[in-house]
C-alpha cells in the first residue's frame, strides 16, 4: 500500500521560482515555498512526478488551475503563473504569510466575539464571491482557509468543479468527512449548497473547536451528518441560528452564499435574522453559476431550526387543507373516509405499463445513476419463483392474483400490484428508489400502499412510520426484506463479498483522497453489511460477521490512538483518523496488512516500527484497526517527525554554540583578570620614581620599577591576545549576550528532546502491551 507520492522528487528551480523549502505534501502534489528573481515569494505547487503520466491526474490539475482563475482573486491566493502541460505540472500562486484555520485554531483555541465575526463575514464573502464566479468548492474546511493578515483566504480548488450539467451531475463523492453535506456523501446531484453547508461546518470548529457532527468514528460522524442534529453549544441568537439554517438537510432550504453574505453582515451580535412573515421582505436568490435551474426563496433562520414556514418536519404527513379531517400524526395514511393512495394514483400517468415478469427481465428499468453497476436481471440470479431460495415472507408471485383488487403503485412509470416486484425494480433503479425513501410524502403514500391497501406484514413498519436518516439503506433494507432472494446491491452496485472484495483490493483511493474512497467509506458500514446479510444466500453469515469484526477493529483503533493520545504529550492535540473503509479492507484482503511506506524519513520509520508492534501482536479483527489508525496517524507521525528534528537538531547547534561560547567567554575572563592586574602594576612606575628622592633601601624603587615595566609588558600583550582571539569589545559583549541565552534556551531544549524521548519509550510500552 505504498503511497503514490515519488520519494526522489527534489527539484530547485520550477517556472523561474527557486524554490526554497517544503511547505506541504498531499496525495497528489507537493507544494514549496519559492521565490521569482525580483524576490517575490509564491507557493509553488508541483504535481507528483509518479501522477505526471496519468492523464486524469493532469486534467484535474489543469482543472484546479482553472478554477483559481476565474475566482476573484481579492478572496483566494492569487495565481501569478502555470503550467498545467509541463513535464511536471506546476502552479504558482501569491504566498500567503499566516497559519490555517485548523493550526491557528488548534494553537490558538477556537475564535469569540468580533474576532468570530470578522473571520465569519470575510469567509462568506469569499463563498459568494466563488459561487458568483460559477464555481462549487465542494472540499471547504479549516485546513482550506488561509489566514492572511489582510484577511481569510481560500485555497485548494484540486477537487472543485464548474456549476456546469456536465459535471455536477456526476455521482463521484469527493470532500472531506466532517465538512460534507448529506448529499454529498450519498454522491447526489450537487450544487452550490454543499459549499453552504461545509463554511456552517467550518464556522463551527471556528467557534467551538469541534467538528459540527462529532463521533468516535468515521462510521458514527457519518451516520450524524446523514440523519443527526449538529453540535451547536454554545451558539446561540443570530449566528446559532444562520448555522442551523446553513446545516439543513435539505439542500434547497439552505440560503445561498450571497444571501448569506448579507445574513452575517447586517445581524448585529446577539440578535436572530428576521424571519420572512406577511409584509416582511424575503430576499429571492438564484444558485450562482450557469447551473441554475431553477429559483429558491431563501428564508432567514429562526433561533428554532425546526421551525419553517409551511414545514413541520415532526409530522410524517402534511398538514391537511381545511375541511379535511387532521391526520394522526402517528399515522402514515390518512383517515378511513379515503383511499389512502387516490391522491397518490390520480398524479401517475394513466398509461402507465404493467410490471410483470417480463418486463423486469427484458430490463425496461433505466441504468444506475452515474454509469454505476446494474444488477443484471433477474433471470441471472436464483429468484423466488425458480425455487433456488424460499420465497420472502409476504412474496406473492406475479400471477398469484392476491394483490389483485387493490390499486397499483407507481414507480419509474409502471404500475406495480406486489411488492416483490417493485423491490426488484428499485433495486434496479436506485437514484429514484432513494427520492421516495428520502421525501416523507412519497415515503407515506409508499407505507399507505403496503400496509393499508395490500395488508402486508412482511416489512418493518419503522421504514415508514419514522424519520429517515439515510435513504440509501432505507432502499436496502426494503429490498432484503422483501426481496432476499435478489442478489445484494447498494447505490446501484453488486456488493457480493466477491465484489466487495475486488472493490476494497486497492485502497490507493482511501490514501490519496480519490473520488472513489468516499463511496468506499459508505460501504463500509456494520449497518449496511447487517442489512446486506439479510439476503437469502450461503454469504448471510459472513455479512453479518464482517460486520461485527468492522465494529471491533474500528473501535480498537480508535481505543489506541486514545491511548496514545492521552498518555503522549506530542499526540494530544492529534484527531482519531481510523478510517473503517481502510479496516474494511484489510479484513477482505488480510496480505494488504503492511507497514505504511516512511517515504525514507528515519523518524517516520521510528514510529512506524513501535506502533506496528501493537498490529503485529493482535489477531483480527482488531488487528486491521490498529492498522487503520497507524495509517491514519501519518501526517501525526511525519509531524512528530519534523519536531524531533528540530528540536534535536536545534539542542545540538545550540549545545555546541554553548560549548564553544563558554571556552571564548572564559579565555576573555583570564585575560581580563591580567589586564586588570597588569593595569594595578603600573602603579609602581611613579611610585618607584618618588621613592628615589626618599631616604630608603635603594632596591625598593628598583624592584617596583621592574615590576611596573613588566606590567606594562603584559598589559600589551594581554590586551592583543584578546583583541585578537576575542575580538573588539562589541563582539565580547555579544558573546556574553548570546551565552546568557544559550543558558536560558537549554534547558527548555533539553526539556524538549526529553519529552520526545519519553513518548518514544511511552509508545514502546504502549504497543508491547
Amino acid at each position: 500500500m505504498d503511497d503514490p507520492q515519488d520519494q526522489a522528487m527534489r527539484v530547485e528551480e520550477v517556472g523561474g521560482f527557486r524554490l526554497l523549502r517544503s511547505l506541504g505534501r498531499g496525495g497528489f502534489g507537493e507544494v514549496f515555498l519559492g521565490e521569482a528573481a525580483d524576490g517575490t515569494l509564491a507557493a509553488v505547487k508541483l504535481l507528483h512526478a509518479s501522477w505526471s503520466g496519468d492523464a486524469d491526474m493532469r486534467r484535474r490539475f489543469a482543472a484546479e488551475v482553472d478554477q483559481a482563475r476565474r475566482v476573484s482573486g481579492f478572496c483566494v491566493a492569487t495565481i501569478l503563473d502555470a503550467d498545467p502541460d509541463a513535464a511536471q505540472p506546476w502552479i504558482a500562486t501569491e504566498f500567503i504569510d499566516g497559519p490555517t484555520l485548523q493550526a491557528s485554531v488548534e494553537a490558538d483555541g477556537p475564535r469569540t466575539g468580533v474576532e468570530l465575526q470578522r473571520l465569519s463575514v470575510g469567509t462568506a464573502t469569499a463563498l459568494a464571491a466563488i459561487h458568483a464566479a460559477g464555481v462549487v468548492h465542494r472540499d471547504l474546511k479549516p485546513d482550506n482557509i488561509m489566514l492572511a493578515p489582510d484577511g481569510p483566504r481560500v485555497i485548494d480548488f484540486g477537487i472543485a468543479r464548474a456549476v456546469e450539467s456536465t459535471s455536477v451531475t456526476a455521482s463521484g463523492v469527493v470532500g472531506t468527512i466532517g465538512y460534507m453535506a448529506p448529499e454529498q456523501l450519498e454522491g447526489a446531484r450537487l450544487t452550490a449548497a454543499v459549499d453552504v453547508f461545509a463554511w456552517a461546518s467550518v464556522m463551527v470548529f471556528a467557534a467551538t473547536g469541534r467538528e459540527a457532527f462529532p463521533g468516535p468514528t468515521q462510521a458514527a460522524r457519518i451516520a450524524r451528518i446523514l440523519g443527526g442534529e449538529p453540535d451547536l453549544a454554545g451558539l446561540d441568537g443570530a449566528f446559532g441560528a444562520t448555522l442551523r439554517a446553513c446545516l439543513d438537510k435539505d439542500p434547497s432550504a439552505r440560503p445561498d452564499a450571497e444571501t448569506l453574505m448579507r445574513w452575517v453582515i447586517s445581524a448585529p451580535s446577539g440578535a436572530t435574522p428576521a424571519r420572512a412573515t406577511g409584509g416582511n421582505h424575503t430576499p429571492t436568490t438564484v444558485a450562482p453559476g450557469p447551473d441554475s435551474d431553477h429559483t429558491h426563496t431563501a428564508v432567514a433562520p429562526s433561533s428554532d431550526a425546526r421551525t419553517r414556514v409551511g414545514v413541520d418536519h415532526t409530522r410524517v404527513a402534511g398538514q391537511q387543507p381545511t375541511g379535511v379531517p387532521p391526520v394522526d400524526p402517528t399515522r402514515v395514511a390518512g383517515t378511513a373516509q379515503a383511499a389512502p393512495t387516490r391522491n397518490y394514483t390520480r398524479t401517475a400517468p394513466s398509461d402507465a405499463p404493467e410490471a410483470s415478469a417480463h418486463a423486469r427481465s427484458s430490463g425496461p428499468y433505466p441504468s444506475a445513476p452515474g454509469g454505476a453497476h446494474t444488477p443484471p436481471p433477474s433471470g441471472a440470479y436464483p429468484s423466488a419463483a425458480s425455487g433456488a431460495y424460499p420465497p420472502p415472507s409476504g412474496f406473492r408471485g406475479p400471477n398469484s392474483g392476491h394483490f389483485g383488487a387493490a390499486p397499483p403503485y407507481h414507480f419509474v412509470s409502471l404500475r406495480f400490484h406486489d411488492p416483490a416486484h417493485l423491490a426488484e425494480a428499485m433495486q434496479q433503479n436506485w437514484g429514484a428508489a432513494v427520492k421516495v425513501f428520502s421525501e416523507p410524502g412519497e415515503r407515506a403514500a409508499l407505507g399507505a400502499w403496503l400496509m393499508d391497501d395490500l395488508g402486508d406484514t412482511s416489512v418493518d413498519r419503522s421504514l415508514f412510520r419514522r424519520e429517515v436518516r439515510d435513504a440509501n439503506l432505507a432502499v436496502a433494507s426494503f429490498v432484503a426484506q422483501v426481496r432476499p432472494d435478489l442478489p445484494p446491491v447498494f447505490r446501484g452496485r453488486g456488493v457480493s463479498l466477491a465484489e466487495l472484495r475486488a472493490l476494497f483490493s486497492d485502497p490507493g483511493p482511501l490514501l490519496t483522497g480519490a473520488p472513489l474512497s468516499n463511496e468506499m467509506v459508505l460501504l463500509a458500514r456494520p449497518e449496511l453489511l447487517r442489512i446486506l446479510s439479510a439476503h437469502q444466500s450461503p454469504e448471510s453469515v459472513e455479512y453479518q460477521r464482517l460486520a461485527e469484526d468492522l465494529d471491533r477493529g474500528e473501535n480498537a483503533g480508535t481505543l489506541l490512538h486514545g491511548q496514545l493520545s492521552q498518555q503522549l504529550v506530542g499526540w494530544r492535540s492529534s484527531q482519531p483518523n481510523v478510517n473503517p473503509a481502510l479496516v474494511l479492507a484489510l479484513l477482505l484482503n488480510p496480505h494488504l496488512m503492511v507497514p505504511p511506506d516512511d517515504n525514507g524519513d528515519s523518524g517516520v520509520a521510528e514510529w512506524v516500527d513501535i506502533l506496528w508492534q501493537r498490529v503485529s501482536n493482535a489477531s483480527t479483527p482488531e488487528s486491521a484497526g490498529y492498522a487503520a489508525a497507524v495509517y491514519g496517524s501519518l501526517g501525526t507521525l511525519q509531524a512528530l517527525a519534523r519536531q524531533r528534528r528540530y528540536w534535536e537538531g536545534r539542542y545540538a547547534e545550540v549545545s555546541t554554540a554553548h560549548e564553544g561560547l563558554v571556552g571564548k567567554v572564559e579565555l576573555q575572563n583570564r585575560t581580563g583578570r591580567i589586564i586588570h592586574w597588569c593595569r594595578i602594576s603600573l602603579i609602581g612606575l611613579p611610585l618607584g620614581l618618588f621613592l628615589t628622592v626618599m631616604p630608603v633601601w635603594e632596591v625598593i624603587p628598583d624592584l617596583m620599577m621592574w615590576v611596573a615595566l613588566l606590567g606594562l609588558v603584559g598589559l600589551v600583550g594581554a590586551f592583543m591576545t584578546r583583541l585578537v582571539l576575542c575580538g573588539p569589545a562589541d563582539r565580547r559583549r555579544q558573546r556574553l549576550l548570546d551565552l546568557h541565552n544559550s543558558n536560558h534556551q537549554l534547558p527548555q531544549l533539553t526539556s524538549g528532546v526529553e519529552r520526545i524521548r519519553t513518548d518514544l519509550a511511552q509508545a514502546r510500552r504502549i504497543t508491547s502491551s
